[in-house]
């Protein structure tokens, strides 16, 4: 219990020191007021003190700060780091209220704050990411059309921001945003293939657009070739995901069954392993047998994953 307290009181005090740093200092609140304003979103560690600074932007935090930005989520990383450590203090005291030990309140709290809110972060990007590169092909006819009506390609960029919805539009606001910040369009795209390192087909474009203003060429042509390519690669892939459909239905059922036994047996017969739960042979075949499980959902999904 005394270990749960100290972190506890540790969490709590250092994210109410980093919460009073950030909304009480002026540098803040003019970051505030330039994101609602549209121009930019306040980045990590804007406006605090070098110390402060030196903590929040270490590599881990600014991991997490990319994941946020990328799932979509349009609040502050500090506040999500602080719901986050408050549901793991919170999981803890009341884990340890029926858990004598500490060790696994510990797990728990980490498990219930942690581990299960990176888990929906990651699924959010992910398929944030999948509708953004099924945009990509629209978003590229868009900027062939407005390159062959004479637009320059900063106004095609500000073109793509306005008209397409999110998440395209979003992220090429960012890169226009980030041109009159002072940002030239090299600067301004190499950014955007940093925070969405994820997406293979935009580091194609970015390298086109970067290398026709140095060298010069027919950008329209280059970005039209570059779109036929990506709609064809999508009706591949999804010629693909019809076809290993009953593959992958049968991988999951599989997967699910034993723990839906597992499931059925605990609620319908709850003493149905009273006799053996002490067996040591027990305990090592269901842990072997877990591990199994967990294997074969492993390869099953790897043999599914065809890469076009």
């Amino acid at each position: 219990m005394e270990t749960i307290v100290l972190f506890a009181l540790f969490m709590v005090i250092f994210f109410a020191l980093i919460q009073g740093v950030f909304y009480f200092m002026a540098d803040i609140r003019e970051a505030t007021e330039l994101a609602e304003g549209g121009l930019r979103r306040p980045k990590l560690a804007d406006g605090v003190s070098p110390w402060l600074r030196d903590i929040l932007v270490t590599a881990p935090i600014c991991k997490f700060d990319n994941l946020v930005q990328t799932c979509g989520l349009k609040a502050r990383t500090e506040r999500v780091m602080l719901m986050m450590m408050a549901i793991i203090v919170l999981a803890m005291l009341l884990l340890d209220q029926h858990v004598s030990n500490p060790v696994i309140s510990l797990v728990g709290g980490l498990a219930l704050g942690a581990g299960f809110p990176l888990f929906f972060l990651v699924r959010m990007r992910t398929r944030r990411m999948a509708k953004l590169t099924a945009q990509l092909p629209e978003c590229l006819g868009m900027i062939v059309r407005s390159l062959r009506a004479g637009h320059p390609i900063p106004v095609c960029i500000g073109l793509v921001a306005r008209e397409m919805a999110d998440p395209v539009g979003d992220e090429f606001k960012r890169v226009f945003d980030g041109m009159a910040f002072g940002l030239d369009l090299r600067e301004a795209l190499i950014k955007m293939t940093q925070r969405l390192h994820t997406v293979a087909e935009l580091k194609y474009i970015v390298s086109a657009i970067r290398i026709q203003s140095t060298s010069g060429g027919n950008l329209a042509e280059i970005l039209e070739s570059l779109s036929n390519l990506m709609r064809d690669q999508q009706k591949l892939k999804m010629k693909i995901k019809a076809i290993s459909a009953e593959g992958r239905l049968s991988g999951n059922i599989l997967a699910a069954l034993p723990i839906g036994v597992i499931t059925t047996l605990a609620f319908t017969s709850p003493h149905y392993y009273d006799g053996v739960k002490d067996n040591v042979y027990l305990a090592l075949s269901l842990a072997f047998a877990a591990g199994l499980l967990l294997f074969g959902i492993f390869v099953t999904r790897r043999i599914l994953d065809i890469r076009v």
